[in-house]
């Protein structure tokens, strides 16, 4: 698989069940190790930042997870958006609506509620034009 790693980051707000946020999580990871950082927000509430990192094999099981579960729309337009999901660190972004993943659904999200996925793609060169090519590559056998 042409990809670095994968890391994956949501936050829990006070009014939300950390225990719930942190199964919605797990949905994307393959072995369920999330680090918490207890932090404050912009106006003194108190939020959880929920992140885990995907390495190795398991960033083929990642793939083959959005592969599977992302409805046929979501992966089209995940598709034909790759060129400007693409930065030119060779970072995919995705967003994945939270609420469905609570729901142990995988979807892209439409909201601010979400969890967000960064997919560090091997390029050499390691240059934009080139992510979008492997990119497109790791997608077009779905």
């Amino acid at each position: 698989m042409q990809i670095h790693h994968v890391t994956l980051r949501t936050i829990a707000q006070a009014t939300e069940s950390k225990d719930r946020v942190k199964d919605a999580l797990s949905l994307f990871l393959p072995d369920g190790k999330i680090e918490t950082i207890d932090t404050e927000g912009h106006f003194g509430n108190p939020i959880t930042i929920l992140q885990a990192q995907i390495k190795g094999r398991d960033c083929s099981r990642f793939i083959d997870l959005l592969k599977s579960k992302l409805k046929e729309q979501d992966l089209k337009r995940l598709k034909d958006e790759l060129g400007e999901r693409i930065d030119d660190e060779c970072r995919l972004h995705i967003r994945f609506d939270k609420q469905a993943a609570y729901e142990g659904a995988v979807q892209l999200a439409t909201t601010a509620d979400t969890i967000a996925a960064e997919i560090k793609i091997k390029a050499y060169p390691a240059i934009r034009q080139n992510a979008i090519q492997v990119a497109e590559r790791i997608f077009r056998s779905t």
